[in-house]
């Protein structure tokens, strides 16, 4: 197969995914201040490693959770029983903001999608116990957001 007609990839929203975790965990720890947003994001796609990545979707991720994070956490407030989100790691609140965000926006994206990916996030950025508790939240908004889906 020749170069031109083998297909071209793309880009990978896995990645970019992973990228706004760890963009959004600065901005997070930084106070969740909207002024340093460009600054990460230029560090996070610098990185060589995530070469392949969805740049234009790391972009949209990180300025609509940075964004609307207030709302995505009365979300996610609502759906996360006996615990306060100031007792929820980072980590874990950010990859829950992320889901619940796809959930809001993305539409053309199955909510199993949602949850799978942000369990995968989970297994590469959290321990094992945070697993059970992510998707049960992201379960309860999607019933919520997607009610649709599950009637089907």
């Amino acid at each position: 197969m020749s170069q031109s007609t083998k297909k071209k990839k793309s880009p990978n929203r896995h990645l970019a995914r992973e990228s706004a975790i760890e963009a959004l965990y600065a901005w997070h720890s930084g106070g969740n201040d909207a002024a340093m947003v460009p600054s990460i994001l230029a560090d996070r796609l610098k990185q060589e490693e995530k070469s392949g990545q969805d740049e234009d979707y790391l972009r949209e991720i990180v300025y609509g959770v940075s964004k609307s994070y207030e709302t995505l956490d009365e979300m996610i407030g609502k759906a996360v029983q006996g615990r306060s989100l100031r007792s929820v790691a980072h980590v874990e609140l950010n990859i829950l903001r992320i889901a619940v965000w796809e959930l809001q926006h993305r539409l053309e994206i199955p909510y199993r999608v949602i949850i799978n990916e942000a369990l995968e996030l989970t297994r590469a950025y959290a321990d094992e116990p945070s697993r059970g508790f992510i998707n049960g939240v992201i379960d309860k908004v999607a019933q919520t957001l997607r009610k649709s889906e599950f009637k089907q």
